[in-house]
């Protein structure tokens, strides 16, 4: 009897302490890596992807449809650092101007999904 009432407060006491760290500071989750925010991306110049607007269509090399661009995110001196696209799901994804060409009013990139 001693020893079940030895187990259960050993199992109670590990349980205390796994939500007291699961509750501090964002717990497991505080712990995982996060993108620095002010890390250098990949951007390119404006002049290297002339007509890249809102509401171009955008495919892979193969042709197909991924979605429409919904944003297109410069830095301070007018380099294209993202690309926000919103696929027909309505799922949006980001991509890297680097990976963009244009041409005739459609976006292709080299990215596949």
């Amino acid at each position: 009897m001693l020893r079940k009432g030895l187990m259960a407060a050993a199992v109670a006491s590990s349980l205390v302490m796994t939500d007291a760290a699961v509750a501090q500071d964002g717990g497991i989750w505080a712990a995982r890596p996060h993108p620095r925010r002010n890390a250098q991306e990949e951007s390119v110049p404006a002049s290297a992807l002339p007509g890249l607007v809102a509401g171009l269509t955008v495919q892979t090399g193969s042709g197909k449809s991924i979605g429409t661009i919904s944003k297109v995110v410069t830095g301070s001196d007018g380099s294209i650092r993202k690309v926000i696209v919103a696929s027909p799901a309505g799922i949006s994804f980001k991509l890297s101007p680097t990976t963009l060409t244009v041409s005739g009013g459609v976006v292709t990139t080299t990215e596949e999904r």
